[in-house]
């Protein structure tokens, strides 16, 4: 499991968290709803340091959200900009949150235009939204892309689409605990063993075994992770 924190203390409660059981690791950052945080040296270096230990994989959750108008997208993007430029020093992933306000694309549009900025392969779209150009753009630069329990929602026609359309050695799946629980458990809140049920919606959708995505996406997370076989 890879259990990502969102500002400072969430993210010394998950590498705490990684240090006591051997089949978490940990993920640090700052969520772009918190992304003032970033303007902050003392939370920026706090970050930095963190992020060297060696059960932390990944940066992030980082990126774009005006769903909630909580942070501007020029704070976004600055908090972003910085988050990558980490990632790149220490080789580790960025994992990237996108969310759009209902019917718009802001957020989807201003990703596209930070990741050919960024020009960096080892990311990951988490909790994909359904976007096509975001989606082309991930998978030119060479992102993996992670679907949440929205896939296996009937109306995430968008999702469905983007999923069979999408690699195999670049699909990831996740939970997005303790949010967007799949079907059967829609509704309740998630917990990572709700993972299960995403993995068989995507082996029926691409027409594959279980087996199959188990291995695969396993494969897929050793890698962008790096983490140990």
């Amino acid at each position: 499991m890879v259990s990502i924190g969102t500002n400072v203390e969430r993210c010394k409660a998950t590498l705490l968290l990684s240090e006591k059981h051997a089949n978490v690791w940990a993920a640090v950052g700052i969520h772009p709803n918190n992304a003032s945080d970033a303007k902050d040296e003392k939370i920026r270096t706090e970050i930095e340091r963190l992020a060297e230990h060696a059960r932390v994989v990944a940066i992030g959750e980082t990126g774009f959200d005006t769903y909630w108008d909580d942070e501007t997208l020029e704070t976004q993007i600055a908090s972003f900009r910085w988050q990558v430029n980490l990632a790149k020093r220490l080789d580790k992933a960025v994992i990237l949150h996108i969310r759009d306000k209902d019917g718009q694309e802001e957020s989807s549009l201003t990703a596209i235009n930070m990741l050919k900025e960024a020009q960096y392969s080892k990311g990951i779209l988490h909790c994909f939204n359904g976007h096509k150009g975001l989606l082309e753009t991930g998978l030119e630069l060479g992102w993996t892309v992670s679907f949440a329990g929205n896939l296996t929602y009937k109306k995430a026609t968008e999702l469905h689409e983007a999923a069979k359309s999408v690699p195999k050695e670049r699909l990831l799946i996740e939970t997005d605990s303790p949010f967007l629980a799949p079907v059967p458990k829609r509704g309740k809140k998630n917990e990572p063993a709700f993972v299960a049920y995403t993995a068989a919606f995507l082996a029926e959708l691409r027409g594959e075994s279980v087996e199959e995505v188990e291995a695969y996406t396993d494969a897929n997370a050793i890698k962008i992770y790096g983490l140990p076989l």
